[in-house]
């Protein structure tokens, strides 16, 4: 028997989903979720196996989505501004908007050059990543609360998520070039950065809950048109919260950790950023990237002061567009599912 909750309407499910995607809120308390039970009716039963195919094939293009547009794309693009910074301060020329911002381009240019598997090159040192992060957030929960076990694993695995950032914004024939796992002196300067941005990440993901049991009724009786007011209110409280955090908090630490270890590249690997004057197959390479910025690896705090309005306002924009194709699929799927009941 499988459950699926047909009620409330589908746009109200869509806007949840919207409002879910758009604001980082993982973990066990989405967004809206006690609002959204007060209008929730009991689930449909069905039989029909066949719903496992539309919801599995939306859990697969939505991986594929946040994977390649909100981490590849968004790597390039956090280069891409680097690099066009340092074209204007040498030339005085007119700013240009990065390229990577339009999608369907920057996917048509990265196939013709190396196919799919260019845009899944990390996506095992990601894999590698989340199951080493997992198992020792799990080792360390034993003796730790969970949010510190999470800040102590992403700071022990800054290195191998080096490696992943290393794999996703290089040519994969670049990558010989990367020196071995286990240097300290490049781990000592990817803890700050990695903690900065795990702390974000924790923050995110437990501060909905925290919240949620302070602000929750005090009974489980009938709520009332005052209680229901005041968990919408309380909801919409929560909400804007997050949103400030994930402006003002979580995307400014991505991009301090992203230039921070393409930083600690060799100067001499080539990237995915390619300039349309260039010969097909060169990318611009990492001295080139912060060649006006500073000669070696970035300090955390160096990072932080290249952060501008437009390079927090280009991620948005690249983000957003993430978040509506999220939006498609998830419309799409529901409406696949609602037919097939």
């Amino acid at each position: 028997m499988m459950a699926y909750t047909p009620n409330p309407p589908s746009l109200l499910i869509l806007f949840r989903e919207l409002l879910n995607t758009i604001i980082y809120s993982a973990g066990d308390d989405p967004l809206l979720a006690r609002a959204h039970q007060l209008f929730q009716k009991g689930p449909a039963q069905t039989n029909n196996g066949f719903l496992l195919a539309p919801i599995s094939l939306g859990i697969v293009l939505t991986f594929l989505i946040r994977y390649i547009i909100g981490h590849v794309f968004m790597s390039i693009l956090i280069l891409e501004t680097v690099e066009k910074q340092v074209n204007v301060s040498r030339v005085g020329d007119k700013k240009l908007a990065p390229s990577s911002r339009y999608l369907l381009q920057t996917s048509a240019v990265l196939y013709r050059r190396g196919g799919f598997s260019l845009l899944l090159s990390g996506i095992y040192s990601a894999c590698t990543y989340w199951v080493m992060h997992t198992l020792v957030t799990n080792l360390s929960s034993i003796l730790l609360p969970s949010p510190v076990a999470y800040i102590m694993a992403s700071v022990l695995l800054a290195e191998t998520r080096f490696f992943w950032t290393a794999n996703t914004i290089l040519q994969r024939d670049q990558l010989r070039f990367v020196s071995s796992p286990h240097d300290f002196r490049r781990w000592r300067a990817l803890v700050l950065p990695t903690f900065i941005y795990s702390m974000a990440e924790t923050i995110m993901m437990h501060l909905p809950a925290l919240l949620n049991s302070r602000l929750a009724p005090a009974s489980n009786e009938d709520v009332t048109i005052e209680g229901l007011s005041y968990i919408v209110r309380s909801d919409i409280l929560i909400s804007a919260l997050m949103l400030f955090a994930q402006l003002f908090l979580l995307l400014p630490s991505y991009i301090v950790l992203i230039l921070v270890q393409a930083s600690l590249l060799p100067p001499t690997c080539e990237t995915l950023i390619f300039r349309p004057s260039r010969q097909q197959q060169q990318g611009v390479r990492v001295g080139e990237i912060f060649s006006a910025v500073k000669q070696g690896p970035l300090q955390a705090w160096e990072a932080a002061q290249m952060i501008g309005i437009g390079r927090l306002l280009y991620c948005l924009e690249v983000y957003g567009k993430m978040c509506l194709c999220l939006l498609v699929i998830a419309a799409m799927v529901h409406l696949m599912v609602y037919s097939m009941l």
